[in-house]
């Protein structure tokens, strides 16, 4: 069994003996925190060698994150003063896919040995583009939009990947083999917008941001809905509705149309603003 401190190594003050002194020199010791918890060590490796530069991480068994250590040049990790109980580990390298977590238990006056193997991460030597879109002008980021990569190989371009910005306007395109690329983002109401070649090799990670310019014929929304009678729920065929513009509490009306004969209108072109919808049905009064 491999023996662990009881206690913590304690020295003395310097002294010196120059002939037939008796000296007495009593030492106080601390119990060894490390006797009441434990040690986990291990060796990573890929393919049989040790991977060096490995962030080894422990984790509680609810993935609260407890130790760290970084592995040397033979591959070895030490976690110490690890309160026993149930844990799990796991390794992260670049280049390196991390592996599932390894469970472990953890015992007081003992090392836990795990070794982790890794594998190699066959996309690592591949390249990414990233970065934002935004609002021409306003420089304000945009959601959704449309980013598609396109790889330009002797002026053909060919689609490669398609994907979408977050609410911060970001996007990520990763896996992107060795070559010339294109980037090109659009969103509905919107002017799409190209960026120039730009050259992927050696596993680089590029920013490539764009600014898309509103395009004020398309940038407009609807309006629609369907009139009812309140008694009954029935449509109300032939209704008139009015949509009105309000600014500054002003309503002025900007469109009329009817609605059909299971009630519904829509409004078409309707540019960014506040607005208010009134309808209205009417019929001709008896003759006298």
């Amino acid at each position: 069994m491999p023996i662990i401190d009881q206690y913590n190594l304690q020295a003395s003050l310097q002294f010196s003996i120059t002939g037939t002194e008796e000296i007495t020199k009593d030492l106080q010791m601390t119990a060894s925190t490390t006797a009441a918890a434990g040690v986990v060590n291990g060796i990573v490796t890929s393919g049989g060698s040790p991977v060096e530069g490995a962030t080894v991480k422990l984790y509680t068994v609810n993935d609260i994150p407890v130790a760290h250590d970084i592995t040397n040049a033979n591959g070895r990790y030490t976690l110490s003063n690890i309160v026993p109980g149930s844990y799990k580990i796991t390794a992260a390298m670049p280049g390196f896919l991390t592996p599932l977590a390894i469970p472990l238990t953890v015992t007081a006056n003992r090392p836990t040995t795990v070794n982790i193997t890794m594998s190699a991460d066959p996309d690592a030597g591949k390249n990414a583009l990233f970065g934002i879109i935004r609002q021409a002008v306003a420089l304000t980021p945009i959601e959704d939009a449309t980013v598609n990569i396109y790889q330009d190989i002797g002026g053909v371009q060919t689609l490669v990947l398609t994907t979408f910005t977050n609410s911060s306007g970001q996007y990520f395109a990763p896996r992107l083999v060795s070559g010339d690329y294109v980037v090109v983002a659009n969103k509905t109401g919107y002017d799409e917008s190209a960026s120039a070649p730009v050259t992927l090799t050696g596993g680089s990670f590029e920013p490539l941001s764009l600014n898309l310019q509103v395009n004020t014929q398309h940038n407009v929304g609807t309006v629609s809905g369907i009139v009812t009678d309140q008694l009954t729920s029935l449509p109300i065929a032939n209704a008139c509705v009015a949509l009105y513009s309000v600014i500054g509490g002003v309503e002025t009306i900007i469109q009329i149309t009817k609605t059909t004969s299971v009630g519904r209108y829509l409004f078409g072109n309707v540019l960014t603003g506040n607005y208010i919808v009134k309808a209205i049905a009417q019929t001709n009064a008896p003759e006298a």
